[in-house]
């Protein structure tokens, strides 16, 4: 197996990286917690291998000085938001978790049954029929275990982190502000037909949100449906948080007319740049025959409340990826693919920061100058 190395896309392209003025100036344009750091909060939407684009963002993040205080996620970008909140840094990252890690070998490595025969995982959702006709003959939900990731996530984030427990004992601990860790996961309860946030929402399920395990409820958020086989709460079939908000951009939000000790911002995968700008994309494409319409139904249901979202609430904190025409089940990922892929959120987390300043931010909120002036001296959201 060949290690990938992400380091070798700073000696592909030199001038990639955050030089030291362009450092200076993102660090001048956020606020400053009294220890002199810089801190951010963050949300990563999901998107299956795609998410290797994450990691090109954190290492900007990284290079500009930024840390990371409350994060949440769904599918990938709960992988993400977990590795983060368990304190792992860009180096281990790249060196220890993702650098090392086999797709297909690691992750993909158990059937649910002898009986389902596929050939490429990134072909998969494009051939749903065929998928589902492979699942009713074999009397499965799901084509392949989710076992083997939960194994490999909880191997890693064993020495680190195992429970929610200390995100929600810093949340009543006499801490300061920019000291108060926190990780949410989305999940979709399709028996209960409801989106559920945890921990908050594990007392439905009688479960103790301090004993709760981070890599079940991680797991839980990454079962892509029929993909992955669903994972169970009590009586509750559990599937991709994804399916009902891939981007819970909305999740750290202060109340309105509050203002937030720190920022908030979105890690989002997009096919193309274009695919964000306002009015009907290019990538919109006809529907065609019923099992089109099937297709079209499932996509709608896991970005149309986001989407919604974002059109009210972006606010100028939305970092986009561009992912291209990798899928997010395409497992079988080159090395050349992740470098494509870590490459373009470096640049997308580098070209938003150069850009991004708190006071405009502030006042795309809806605060007054006068306001932003004193906005240390008022009681603010943690």
């Amino acid at each position: 197996m060949t290690i990938w190395e992400p380091s070798a896309v700073f000696e592909q392209e030199p001038g990639l990286r955050l030089t030291s003025p362009q450092i200076a100036g993102i660090q001048r344009n956020l606020p400053m917690a009294s220890d002199r750091g810089y801190y951010v909060d963050a949300v990563f939407e999901g998107g299956g291998v795609k998410g290797t684009a994450f990691l090109g963002a954190l290492r900007c993040f990284a290079d500009a000085g930024i840390k990371f205080r409350k994060v949440a996620g769904t599918s990938a970008g709960a992988i993400t938001a977990a590795m983060v909140a368990a304190g792992f840094t860009v180096d281990q990252l790249e060196q220890d978790v993702l650098g090392p890690l086999d797709y297909e070998g690691q992750i993909l490595s158990q059937k649910t049954s002898w009986l389902i025969w596929n050939g490429s995982p990134s072909d998969d959702l494009k051939q749903f029929p065929w998928m589902l006709l492979r699942l009713m003959v074999a009397r499965r939900r799901g084509q392949y275990s989710a076992e083997p990731f939960k194994k490999w996530l909880s191997g890693h984030l064993e020495q680190k982190l195992t429970t929610f427990a200390p995100f929600l004992q810093a949340q009543s601990a006499d801490l300061e502000w920019y000291q108060k860790r926190d990780l949410k996961v989305v999940i979709s309860d399709i028996s209960c037909q409801e989106m559920r946030v945890l921990p908050e929402d594990l007392p439905f399920y009688d479960q103790e949100p301090t004993e709760f395990s981070v890599a079940e409820a991680v797991r839980l958020s990454m079962s892509i449906p029929l993909f992955f086989e669903p994972g169970q709460l009590q009586n509750s079939t559990i599937i991709d948080g994804g399916v009902l908000s891939n981007f819970p951009l909305w999740i750290y939000d202060a109340e309105p007319g509050q203002k937030p000790r720190c920022p908030t911002f979105g890690f989002r995968l997009v096919e193309t740049l274009e695919d964000c700008e306002p009015g009907i994309p290019e990538s919109a494409k006809p529907i065609r025959g019923a099992l089109g319409i099937l297709r079209a139904m499932v996509e709608t249901m896991q970005v149309a409340r986001d989407n919604h979202h974002i059109r009210k609430n972006e606010m100028g904190r939305i970092i986009n990826i561009a992912t291209g025409g990798i899928s997010a089940t395409q497992f079988d990922l080159t090395s050349a693919d992740k470098d494509t892929l870590y490459r373009s959120g470096y640049q997308a987390a580098k070209a938003f920061l150069l850009a991004w300043s708190w006071d405009n931010h502030l006042a795309q909120r809806g605060f007054a100058p006068s306001e932003i002036a004193k906005a240390d001296q008022e009681p603010q959201m943690v």
